[in-house]
């Protein structure tokens, strides 16, 4: 069966790897650098090749996601990007989970957009900007309800 995965594109995937292993807690994947052969293909310099992604990515949490580099081509990432990470609030290890990576995280230096706390539809819900612009929705809701 298919699995959806987010596929995120960085100037710097390699640096934006470590960048969540640090601050989500996340674990790296292998990261595929582009060759000589590749960036000749390409059109690129085959200078610092070590630091180019063209494949890699990283799991937080249980979720995996993937990233490469633009290589100059692509946008920024805009507030019409949102990765979201869902918790069960009736479980305590999933709420404790969300809670010290939403503290570890703003704690960083990420932007709140919307503080953690409990939504009128009984939900558990906070928003942040991270340094690279992409926007992270850490939700919890109770997970029986959802039948």
């Amino acid at each position: 069966m298919a699995k959806l995965h987010a596929y995120l594109s960085f100037e710097n995937a390699k640096e934006s790897m470590e960048y969540y292993k640090e601050v989500f807690g996340a674990t790296l994947l292998k990261r595929n650098r582009m060759d000589e052969n590749m960036a000749k293909e390409w059109g690129m310099s085959t200078e610092n090749l070590e630091d180019t992604t063209i494949h890699g990515g990283f799991v937080v949490l249980g979720n995996t996601i993937f990233c490469s580099d633009r290589f100059g081509k692509g946008e920024p990432f805009s507030s019409s990007v949102t990765l979201m990470l869902d918790f069960n609030s009736e479980d305590a290890e999933d709420v404790a989970a969300l809670e010290a990576l939403y503290k570890n995280v703003t704690e960083s230096g990420a932007e709140i957009i919307d503080p953690l706390d409990e939504k009128f539809w009984g939900g558990k819900m906070g928003i942040i900007k991270d340094k690279y612009g992409l926007l992270w929705m850490f939700h919890a809701q109770a997970y029986s309800k959802l039948k």
